[in-house]
């Protein structure tokens, strides 16, 4: 159906995602070079983790005011005025997730650009160089059935004790620990792990961009609650994050569940 007026200008283009996935390349390119010369120079970590953030956070800016001028933009190292709020498409982008890794020479953060539109993840690009990969809703992954003899589950560092260890032992799956929630969406994503569960509350520059892939790669993507994700909210915080093959995702969240209530 042919759409019109406020719907038509509102709606995400092929331009769009071809935007998210450039500007998620091209940060990513950035990112890695001033990495390795602030690292081979021996700038103490802090330096490069700031150097870095500056750096993904002033290009991406620069070059969406130049593309999308009419549209807001919401960023995890910009201010908020909330004027976003009111805007039906709001770009959301993490211009340097894994920071902290990122300034001690690492290879585990990503850049996220992301378009909400109506508070619903449409439009998304994450680019890792880690994983190897621009993961996005214009080069949607396609994640085969692996060929291994159990799942694996990947979980943030800091929660591979609790929903990570749980979910490896329901699933009888190797649990991988890694940073940034973008590498782990890229993971799952690729076909490289199978889930890749966040139990508590993040902020919408982690979620966006992974979720707007994940679900055009076709993995199932929810809140912990199986709740599908809403962004650009005036708080914005969701809370958790579920990526996963499809044929794992009742027994993810019943097993989220039952520890709520345990």
């Amino acid at each position: 159906m042919e759409q019109t007026g406020a719907a038509a200008s509102n709606a995400a283009t092929a331009d769009d995602h071809v935007l998210a996935h450039e500007l998620a390349r091209d940060c990513a390119d950035r990112l890695l070079a001033l990495q390795r010369r602030l690292f081979d120079r021996g700038v103490d970590h802090y330096d490069i983790e700031r150097e870095g953030d500056e750096l993904g956070h002033s290009w991406i800016v620069e070059q969406l005011a130049a593309a999308r001028p009419g549209d807001a933009l919401f960023s995890e190292e910009g201010l908020d005025d909330q004027t976003r709020v009111a805007s039906s498409r709001t770009w959301i982008i993490d211009p340097l997730d894994g920071s902290s890794g990122f300034g001690y020479g690492g290879s585990e953060w990503a850049v996220h650009v992301a378009l909400a539109i109506d508070g619903e993840p449409i439009v998304g690009a994450v680019a890792s160089p880690g994983v190897g990969v621009v993961a996005s809703t214009h080069d949607v992954p396609v994640a085969k059935q692996a060929d291994r003899s159990q799942p694996i589950v990947v979980s943030g560092r800091t929660r591979a004790y609790s929903e990570g260890a749980l979910l490896g032992d329901l699933l009888g799956a190797k649990v991988v620990a890694c940073s940034s929630a973008g590498v782990k969406a890229a993971l799952v994503a690729t076909g490289r792990a199978d889930v890749y569960v966040h139990d508590s509350p993040l902020y919408e520059w982690d979620v966006c961009a992974p979720a707007a892939m994940a679900i055009a790669a076709g993995l199932h993507v929810s809140d912990p609650f199986g709740v599908a994700l809403e962004c650009n909210k005036a708080r914005p915080v969701v809370d958790g994050l579920v990526i996963c093959r499809q044929e794992f995702a009742a027994t993810v969240l019943e097993a989220l569940a039952a520890r709520r209530v345990g």
